[in-house]
């Protein structure tokens, strides 16, 4: 039977810089079964989405999995990281999103750059509790394209985003300087907040960079869709995550409902 691996537990240093910085390693995550398990089912979506598509310079998404994969749900509801996110976010944790982002080589054509952006211009939760954990399925550096962050953006609040290019879906946000490169290990992984800046720049090897993120926040919170799949402005309603499809209660308990039928 596989050994699992010790529950995460962040200490003084971490939650101080996470509240200060936005951000925190978290080391390894994952088991070298869970691992393997996660690039299979990467390898499984990217078969049977990229059917007859040019992958070349490309980064691929493959989002919402959770339903279809019990991997993906194993981790994300019995992860070893599930201690930290208490201690981030509180005792009730809803997860709410699942995502791979596999970043194909790419010389110099630039498409495979993922712009500064947080990740509540896309969708955003409020209160802004929410936090991403951002797991490498391979090793990842500066050359490969690893997330690099920005030190402190979490404090400026949601920020105004804009489409990268008319034909792309992407959101940017203009950054003066480099920010920090999260360099990790396969199974390890960073976790930010959903108004920490993050970006990642273009695949220099000849391999796929592969990674996996889990998105969290409090089952109490609302989402709102800031913009379409185009990346233009939408007009969508306030939600309670709850009530959004592939989301579980990870820990904890869900909010009960306004209900006057239960007087005491």
């Amino acid at each position: 039977m596989p050994t699992p691996l010790p529950k995460t537990k962040l200490n003084e240093t971490q939650l101080r810089q996470f509240r200060d910085e936005g951000y925190v390693i978290l080391g390894r995550v994952l088991s070298d079964e869970q691992l393997e398990g996660l690039r299979g089912e990467e390898a499984r979506f990217r078969a049977n989405a990229q059917v007859g598509k040019d992958q070349k310079n490309q980064t691929l998404f493959f989002s919402q999995v959770g339903p279809y994969s019990q991997i993906v749900r194993q981790v994300g509801l019995e992860g070893a990281h599930l201690d930290a996110l208490e201690q981030l976010i509180g005792p009730n944790l809803m997860l709410w999103y699942t995502q791979f982002v596999t970043k194909m080589p790419d010389g110099e054509s630039g498409k495979s750059e993922f712009p500064w952006h947080q990740d509540n211009g896309y969708i955003s939760i409020e209160p802004a509790n929410n936090v991403t954990v951002w797991i490498a399925l391979d090793d990842v550096d500066t050359r490969n394209g690893c997330v690099w962050v920005d030190p402190k953006s979490h404090l400026q609040g949601l920020l105004p985003h804009k489409k990268k290019s008319a034909d792309s879906w992407f959101l940017e946000i203009k950054v003066a300087g480099d920010g920090v490169p999260a360099v990790l290990k396969a199974g390890e992984a960073v976790a930010f907040t959903g108004l920490t800046l993050h970006r990642s720049k273009l695949n220099h090897t000849d391999r796929p960079r592969r990674a996996f993120f889990f998105e969290y926040c409090d089952p109490a919170s609302v989402a709102v869709s800031l913009v379409d799949h185009s990346g233009d402005p939408a007009s969508a309603p306030r939600s309670p995550v709850i009530r959004r499809a592939g989301t579980w209660l990870a820990r904890g308990q869900l909010p009960l409902p306004p209900n006057n039928k239960f007087e005491a």
